[in-house]
Formats: structure tokens, C-alpha cells, sequence
């Protein structure tokens, strides 16, 4: 064991550079190129252009609406990446891409410093390469910087309850707290609601619920308070009760108990969904969990990590399991957690400690890939990506390169195969990015329209939404979209009477829309229309009351 910690620490700094080649790929590669979509992305990022515009780093706003969904750090770090970059797409999503890649990094170093050296290698490996988590470090959402900040929290739980003297268990609880407190900067209340019972169990099941004297607690909690109350202080003496109403009530509590933001899914929703998002790892599960009944977390602090992370993987799962609104970026936190999972049976995998059946789960994973990169390259054609020249390459490397993974596990030559996964993956990433996005990018957003209706505008005139859950415009049209009509939020009219309250006091709107409203628009008795321009499916209208 000596020796092969001594052969990997004469081989760091190239881990470290693989590690973070392979970071640039799956969270920075290609991160401008596709627009902003959805729902979430632009109102997170017209949020935070909103404060780089105005310098008001303490009152969110979108359209200049107050707008209390979650708290600021998202915000803050978002408004920098813009005063470097410049505002835009990139700029937006660094700081996802950012925590992600320094959430990989972190457990690698804690757990190479550790002692663990083999697993310092193979989470961050393991975690860079799942699915879901590239796809939300590759996002401008706050989903990002919880998992981030909840990571440092219960990794640093950990140390606290194997640290043999009182100073270094101090010093891991200050960092806990400090985490603790960054993730109810990240996205509130749920960063404490899911920290607390997961290091709670943690120190219960391993005997550690008294090892922490009641002054060091006393400390963590003043660090906590200080670094959270930086915002919820200031914001709450300056709006009050519509801070607490909107923030607390409608966005912690209503938003748990009702489905009034419509994400109903069903109850198997997040186990499937842990399953599926660390794809191509999937199958290494199975191997992991039937070694469950074996751990023995009091005795071996490795079988104490991995405890605490099958705790850290059902506590969220069960929460939002019985949660009346679900979103896939809801458990996000529990990715580094499935891959120190993981990476312990890559690293039994390296050390060829697996049994006849626990190989079928790799080849089963090498099947998968050879499925994922057919299939992807079969993708790319039927959207009729271009294949000129040495695109071509690009289409059909993932399959390529999964092909090579399957001969190099038929060699036995397990430690590369695994890196094989990870190489499919970027060369999806690469693939993606390069052919895909830029083809897609007028299908997938409306980043176009929202331009030339932005470019349309008479002065004081504003953007209105006769469409469900389309916000480019709020972002690309910086902000010149109608608010206020009729609870503040942006309008987002489903209805000709919201329209008609928003026309009584500006005296026209351009309006997106889609053609299928086109008609009840244009058949309304009550509206002038003048058609400014279109994007496949979407029309742009400026929009007025008839004169009585």
C-alpha cells in the first residue's frame, strides 16, 4: 500500500492535469455556444444582469419586478463572471461550471490527503463523467452551488467525526458550518432541512453524537449565523414581510406541499432519475449496493465514508420523494455522494478484486457505451448535422472510443477501460457542442425573436408573453419585458384579459406568441396588430387597444 501511494504521488501533478483537462472539457467546452433555455436560465441570469446594471447587490429583480425565488450567491457570482466576460451566455454559466469543477477537485484532494489515494483518483473521475452533473454544471442555475456548498458541509462532517484531536476537529466544524451556511446562501432553507439529518444519522450510526464539545458547537454556530445573515439580514430589515411571504412561504413551503408551479412527477421519480443521471456508471451500482449489509462504519473510517454517503443519497431522495413539485436539479446534492459510491467499486475494479458476477457489470457498462455511442452518432445524422470533412470524425468518435473501452476489457486492462468511459463522454461533450448546439439553437430557444423584438422596440415600449414557460426574451431583450400584471411576476399571459390590463397602461406590447394563439389574438375584437417577425412556430406582434 505504501508503494502504491508513493507511485501515485510521483504521478500528481499529471493527475491533476488529466483531472482538470478532463473539467474543461465536460464543464467549459462549447458552455457559450448554446442559448439560454427553458424557464430558469435566462430570469437567473437577467437576475444577475439586472444587479451588474444597477449595482444593487442586495434586492433582486427581474424586469425590475422584486423577485424573491431564491437567495443572492447565485446572483453575486454571476454579476462578476459578467463584469470579467462580459454579459452573455458563457458568462452566465461559469459559475456552475466553476463549483462543479472545484466540487470534483475538492473530494479528490480531501480524500487523496486522506489516505485514500486510488478513490482521490476515482471520484472526481467518476463525478465529472455522469450525466446529470454535467448537464447542471453546464447551466445558469443555482442548483450548482447547493450541491457545491453541501459537499464542503458533509465532507467536512466526516473529518469532524474521525478527527482524533480537538483542534483539527475544530477546524473541519468551522468549515461545516461556513459550507452549511453558503448553501441557504445557494438556495435556502433546504440546505440546512437536508444537512441536519444527514450528518445527524452520520454521527448517530457511527457513535460520534458526543465527540463534539458543546464550545466548538457553539462557534460553528456563530460562523453560520455571520456568513447567512450577510444577505437575509439586510434584505429582511429592508423589505419585511413581502421578502419573508414570497421567499419563505411561496418558495420553501407552497412550493413542498402544492403543485401550483405544475412539476408533478410520479414517486419513483428521483431513485430512477440517481439511476439514470450517473450514466455510463449506472451499472456499477448494483455492484455497490450489494455490499451494503457489509459496512461496518464503526470500525473502518472507508466504510464510514461510504455510510455517510448512502445516507447522503436517501435522505434527499426520500424528501423530495414526497415533495407535490419535482424537478430534476432537486437532487443534485446527491451526485457526489453516488460517485464516492461508485468509485469504490472502480477502485476494486483497478485492483481486481471483483468476483465473476460483479465483471458483468462491466461488461453490461461496455455494452452501454458501445449503445450510447451508436446511438449518438445515429442522433447526429437524423438532425443532419454536417459531416464535411473532418466533422465527420467527431460523429462517430464516442462509438470509436467505446469500441477500443470493450477491447481493452476484454484484455483486462480494467484501469483504462474505466478511463474509457470518461473518454466517451468528451467526446461526446466535444461532439455536441461542436456539431449539435449550433444547429439546435434556434429549435431550442427563442433567442433570435427575442432579438429582433428587442431590436423592434419604440422607446418605452416593452415585450409582453402570450406563451407557457418561454423566458428567452426576459434575458435578451435585457430586461424590457412587461411585469407586474397580475401578482408581479413577469407577465406570462395565457389569456387576452391579462393582455388587455397590461395594454390599459402602456399603449402597445410587442407580443410573442405561437402561431396555434395566433387566432384567438387576431380574432380578439379588442386589439390592433402589426407582425414584426417569426422563429419556426413563434410570431412577434406589436400589439395595442382599438380606440373606442
Amino acid at each position: 500500500m505504501i508503494e502504491e501511494r508513493t507511485a501515485y504521488a510521483k504521478h500528481r501533478w499529471y493527475v491533476l492535469l488529466g483531472l482538470l483537462a478532463l473539467a474543461a472539457v465536460a464543464f467549459f467546452c462549447g458552455l457559450g455556444t448554446l442559448a439560454l433555455l427553458g424557464p430558469d436560465e435566462p430570469r437567473y441570469a437577467e437576475v444577475a444582469r439586472e444587479m451588474f446594471a444597477t449595482g444593487d447587490y442586495l434586492s433582486p429583480r427581474l424586469c425590475g419586478c422584486l423577485w424573491f425565488e431564491k437567495p443572492a450567491l447565485f446572483y453575486w457570482l454571476a454579476a462578476g463572471s459578467y463584469r470579467i466576460f462580459g454579459v452573455g451566455e458563457f458568462a452566465a454559466r461559469v459559475p456552475s461550471a466553476l463549483a462543479a469543477t472545484l466540487t470534483a477537485l475538492f473530494l479528490g484532494r480531501v480524500l487523496w490527503r486522506s489516505g485514500s489515494t486510488r478513490l482521490g483518483v476515482a471520484v472526481p473521475l467518476v463525478l465529472m463523467s455522469s450525466g446529470l452533473f454535467i448537464g447542471y454544471a453546464r447551466a445558469a442555475t443555482p442548483d450548482m452551488l447547493l450541491a457545491a456548498s453541501m459537499t464542503a458541509a458533509i465532507i467536512s462532517g466526516h473529518f469532524v467525526a474521525i478527527a482524533n484531536e480537538d483542534a483539527s476537529r475544530l477546524k473541519w466544524l468551522l468549515l461545516c458550518a461556513a459550507a452549511a451556511a453558503l448553501s441557504v446562501l445557494a438556495k435556502g432553507l433546504v440546505g440546512v432541512v437536508l444537512l441536519v439529518p444527514i450528518l445527524g444519522l452520520y454521527f448517530a450510526i457511527t457513535g460520534n453524537l458526543r465527540s463534539v464539545r458543546w464550545q466548538a458547537c457553539a462557534a460553528a454556530l456563530a460562523v453560520f449565523l455571520i456568513v447567512s445573515a450577510s444577505w437575509y439580514l439586510p434584505v429582511t430589515i429592508k423589505h419585511g414581510w413581502a421578502f419573508i411571504d414570497q421567499f419563505f412561504i411561496d418558495h420553501h413551503f407552497r412550493r413542498y406541499v402544492s403543485n401550483r408551479f405544475s412539476h408533478r412527477q410520479p414517486f419513483y421519480f428521483y431513485p430512477a432519475l440517481a439511476v439514470y443521471g450517473v450514466a455510463p456508471w449506472s451499472f456499477f451500482l448494483i455492484a455497490a449496493a450489494v455490499r451494503i449489509r457489509r459496512l461496518r462504519p464503526r470500525r473502518d473510517h472507508r466504510d464510514s465514508l461510504l455510510t455517510l454517503s448512502w445516507i447522503w443519497v436517501a435522505v434527499p431522495i426520500i424528501f423530495y420523494s414526497f415533495s407535490a413539485s419535482k424537478l430534476p436539479g432537486y437532487i443534485l446534492p446527491v451526485f457526489p455522494a453516488l460517485a464516492i459510491i461508485i468509485a469504490a467499486e472502480v477502485e476494486r475494479l483497478w485492483r481486481g478484486e471483483w468476483t465473476r458476477g460483479q465483471n458483468g457489470v462491466a461488461w453490461l457498462t461496455a455494452l452501454l457505451l458501445v449503445g450510447l455511442g451508436a446511438g449518438y452518432a445515429l442522433y447526429l445524422r437524423r438532425e443532419g448535422v454536417d459531416e464535411s470533412g473532418w466533422r465527420v470524425a467527431l460523429v462517430w468518435l464516442p462509438l470509436a472510443v467505446a469500441l477500443m473501452s470493450v477491447g481493452l476489457l476484454a484484455a483486462s486492462k480494467r484501469r483504462v477501460f474505466t478511463l474509457g468511459l470518461a473518454a466517451v463522454v468528451a467526446a461526446v461533450i466535444i461532439g455536441t457542442t461542436t456539431l449539435l448546439f449550433p444547429k439546435v439553437n434556434d429549435q431550442w430557444s427563442l433567442r433570435l425573436l427575442s432579438r429582433k423584438a428587442a431590436a423592434a422596440l419604440q422607446p418605452d415600449e416593452k415585450i409582453g408573453f402570450f406563451i407557457y414557460k418561454e423566458f428567452a426574451p426576459v434575458f435578451y431583450a435585457e430586461g424590457r419585458v412587461e411585469c407586474g400584471y397580475p401578482e408581479g411576476d413577469i407577465l406570462n399571459a395565457l389569456h387576452q384579459d391579462r393582455l388587455v390590463a397590461a395594454l390599459e397602461k402602456e399603449s402597445s406590447l410587442v407580443v410573442i406568441t405561437l402561431e396555434r394563439w395566433q387566432d384567438d389574438l387576431e380574432d380578439d375584437g379588442r386589439f390592433d396588430m402589426e407582425f414584426i417577425d417569426s422563429q419556426g412556430e413563434a410570431l412577434a406582434y406589436r400589439v395595442k387597444l382599438k380606440k373606442r
